[in-house]
C-alpha cells in the first residue's frame, strides 16, 4: 500500500478492538457499523440510522438477483452479512483497507459458519487483481469516497463487473454551492476533507462524477440525492453522550472527539450547500 492508503488504514485502526463472541447486542451492532446512516423522522439511535440507510440501500436498489457480489471498503462486515441474508448468492467477497475489520469479518463468518460462502480481505480496493467478470454486483457504502482515486475504482469496477452488471453506492460529492461559496467555508470543508482522509481528486461535483464513471463503461442507471436523510441527523447525534461514548469504545479518546467535531462541520457544510450525499447506480 501507498502512503494514502496507510492513512486510511490508520485512521479507522484507532482504539481497542471490538472483537467478541456475542453479535446479537445493540452494543455490538452499533460498533460494527461506520455508515453515516440514514435519519428519518423518529429515528432516535445511530443503530436505527445505520439500519435504515441498508435497508433504504438493498429496498431501492432495484436488485432482484445477485449471484456474485463483492461489497469495497466493506468495514467490520455489519452491511455484508446482511447482503448474505437478502440475496442469498453463491459467494459474496469483502476487502477493506483496515486489517483490524477483516480479521473481525473473518471471525464473526467463521462463528456463524458462513466462512464457506462469505471471505473478507486485507486490501486496497483500487488495487483490486481479481478477473474480469468475476462478480454480477459491486457494492460500496461512502468508501468510494477514501479511494486514490475513485475513478480508478470506478475503471477496475467496471472491468471486473460481469456483463449488465452493477455497481451500487451512497457517496460524497460537492453541493450546489460550492462554487459561489466563500474562502471560510471552502477551508472548513478542506480541513474537514483532510482530517477524513479524503484525497482531493475525490472532492468532484455531479457532473464530473457522472463523467467519470461514464468514462469508466459505467452506464448511469440513477443518481438520488439523499442528504437532506443523512447529515442534519448524522450532525446532531454526534453531540450525544451516549454516541461519544461508544465512539470512545471504538476508537479511543482523541479520535473520539475529533470525529464527533467533524461529524458536526459535515451538518454545518450541508445546511450552507457546501455537500451532498448521493445514492447511484451503474450498469457495465
Amino acid at each position: 500500500m501507498n502512503s494514502h492508503e496507510s492513512m486510511v488504514e490508520y485512521f479507522y485502526s484507532h482504539g481497542p478492538s471490538i472483537i467478541s463472541d456475542r453479535y446479537d447486542t445493540i452494543l455490538q451492532q452499533t460498533k460494527e457499523f461506520l455508515s453515516f446512516g440514514y435519519w428519518e423522522k423518529g429515528t432516535k439511535t445511530y443503530l436505527q440510522a445505520a439500519k435504515n440507510l441498508l435497508t433504504f440501500f438493498i429496498q431501492n436498489s432495484k436488485i432482484e438477483k445477485a449471484t456474485k457480489i463483492l461489497n469495497v471498503a466493506c468495514g467490520y462486515g455489519a452491511e455484508t452479512f446482511v447482503y448474505y441474508d437478502i440475496f442469498k448468492p453463491e459467494l459474496i467477497e469483502g476487502v477493506d483497507i483496515t486489517r483490524k475489520h477483516v480479521e473481525y469479518s473473518n471471525k464473526k463468518a467463521h462463528d456463524l459458519h458462513l466462512d464457506k460462502w462469505i471471505k473478507f480481505h486485507h486490501g486496497d480496493a483500487c488495487a483490486m487483481e481479481y478477473p474480469e467478470n468475476s462478480f454480477s454486483n459491486i457494492f460500496a457504502i461512502e468508501g468510494p469516497a477514501h479511494f486514490r482515486t475513485r475513478e480508478e475504482f470506478f475503471s477496475i469496477a467496471s472491468k471486473i463487473l460481469q456483463k449488465d452488471g452493477e455497481l451500487l453506492m451512497t457517496d460524497i460529492i460537492l453541493g450546489e454551492k460550492y462554487n459561489t461559496a466563500g474562502s471560510i467555508k471552502k477551508r472548513i470543508l478542506s480541513s474537514c476533507v483532510k482530517n477524513w482522509v479524503i484525497p482531493e481528486e475525490n472532492i468532484v461535483n455531479e457532473d464530473t462524477y457522472k463523467m467519470q464513471m461514464e468514462r469508466a463503461g459505467l452506464k448511469l442507471v440513477f443518481f438520488q440525492k439523499i442528504g437532506d436523510k443523512v447529515f442534519p441527523g448524522y450532525a446532531l447525534n454526534a453531540l450525544s453522550l451516549k454516541t461519544f461514548f461508544i465512539r470512545l469504545s471504538q476508537r479511543g479518546w482523541w479520535t473520539s472527539w475529533g470525529l464527533s467535531f467533524i461529524s458536526f462541520l459535515l451538518g454545518v457544510l450541508y445546511k450552507t450547500g457546501m455537500i451532498e450525499y448521493i445514492y447511484v447506480k451503474g450498469r457495465k
